[in-house]
């Protein structure tokens, strides 16, 4: 279950009860059993989700995504953008988001050299929805709802039917940019995400 814990700062977490414990996984289970290099393993609140690989809209908007990231992240080394990276959340939750941003300070803060895995919540995480209500719903809803009890300061959803894309800032809501808006995030300054031009045909 998820419960609300009071210490030096609110957060939220996964509590399971001893009883639950015996039958949800682990990231030490997934990690021993998922060995299919075509299928991406996650998992949340000890429940594994499994997807295949992507089709060619989401892989042509992944990488026109890094391309606009990379040529602002050249003239200004501030961090990076990183594409299929683990990000380890609890011992019940370890998600593949489909790109990060990740500056240089928190990189170091929360990178575990042992597994090459991010321990915590970069500043950007980007998911691009793939059709169907189920995908919608997971990264929509479930995955939405993971980030914000992990603190991720800002989400992405990519909406590939729509042609627009939600972003979700922790504490302050969400914001869809459709065709003609240009997206703008505090952590990149004066970087400039035009929608229209990322989904043209």
């Amino acid at each position: 279950m998820l419960e609300q814990v009071t210490a030096t700062a609110t957060q939220y977490v996964f509590l399971p009860s001893d009883e639950e414990k015996r039958e949800l996984f682990t990231n030490d289970d997934v990690e021993r059993f998922a060995t299919d290099e075509f299928c991406r393993y996650e998992l949340i609140g000890g429940e594994i989700i499994v997807s295949t690989a992507p089709r060619y809209i989401h892989q042509l908007l992944a990488t026109r995504i890094v391309l606009e990231f990379g040529d602002y992240l050249k003239k200004n080394s501030i961090g990076y953008i990183l594409t299929t990276p683990g990000l380890i959340l609890s011992e019940f939750d370890g998600v593949i988001p489909d790109l990060i941003f990740i500056s240089h300070e928190r990189r170091d803060e929360i990178l575990n050299e042992a597994d090459g895995k991010f321990h915590g919540a970069p500043e950007i995480v980007i998911e691009i929805l793939s059709p169907g209500r189920v995908n919608a719903r997971r990264d929509l809803q479930i995955k939405r709802e993971l980030y914000e009890i992990f603190q991720v300061p800002e989400y992405w959803a990519v909406k590939t039917q729509q042609k627009e894309i939600e972003v979700f800032r922790l504490g302050k809501g969400s914001e869809i940019y459709t065709e003609n808006q240009i997206l703008t995030t505090s952590f990149l300054p004066k970087f400039k995400l035009k929608i229209k031009q990322l989904f043209a045909d």
